[in-house]
């Protein structure tokens, strides 16, 4: 890819996330999102436990292990290698997974699930819609079978016709559940954060 091309595409030009990420030693500018969120809702544990589902490249677990303390548990899962990761990685696709194998890792029920995981998007935004709703409800399924009553479970979903559905078949589940779009979403981005807290069980 020539300069050009990278300068006229906005996810490749570096803006002040970006930036900071990197002054704070962190793999991607994506850290900021669950920073805001965790100040807004305080979703983490403290010496808990942690799945991160399509942790490439590695930001937020790295945010998890910084903000936990030397107790969390942390597991994380892509089908893209993460090199240095700071728990258990398994690159590996999260419907190959069941919840037994998953709580034997994280040695028990989950306090937190996270899901930054996206399709490879096509530009076709009905498309992209439709297939990041179904990556997010494998996300759902999962934190379903593995949360203890009590935990938290924060999804990324693309804007569209779907979407309330989805939101309204979580929020059976958990007390609280806010869509939150944290400043570090690119501005022509579609995609925002399901927040879900206190798991029913």
């Amino acid at each position: 890819m020539s300069k050009r091309s990278r300068l006229s595409n906005p996810y490749k030009r570096p803006d002040r996330f970006t930036v900071k990420a990197k002054d704070e030693g962190f793999s991607a500018r994506s850290v900021f999102k669950l920073e805001e969120i965790e100040r807004r809702f305080r979703v983490l544990p403290r010496g808990g436990r942690v799945l991160d589902l399509g942790c490439a490249p590695g930001s937020w677990s790295e945010f998890v292990a910084r903000k936990g303390g030397g107790n969390t548990r942390l597991v994380g899962i892509d089908i893209q290698k993460v090199d240095s990761f700071p728990g258990t990685f398994l690159q590996r696709s999260i419907s190959d997974i069941g919840p037994a194998e998953l709580q034997a890792l994280l040695g028990g029920p989950a306090d937190l699930v996270l899901s930054d995981m996206a399709p490879f998007t096509t530009g076709n935004r009905l498309t992209d819609h439709v297939r990041q709703l179904a990556l997010a409800r494998l996300a759902f399924d999962c934190a379903l079978q593995i949360l203890k009553p009590g935990g938290n479970f924060v999804v990324k979903l693309f804007d569209g016709e779907e979407v309330q559905d989805f939101v309204l078949g979580v929020n059976r589940s958990f007390a609280k559940a806010r869509r939150v779009r944290p400043q570090a979403t690119r501005e022509n981005s579609v995609e925002f954060f399901l927040v879900c807290l206190d798991f029913k069980g």
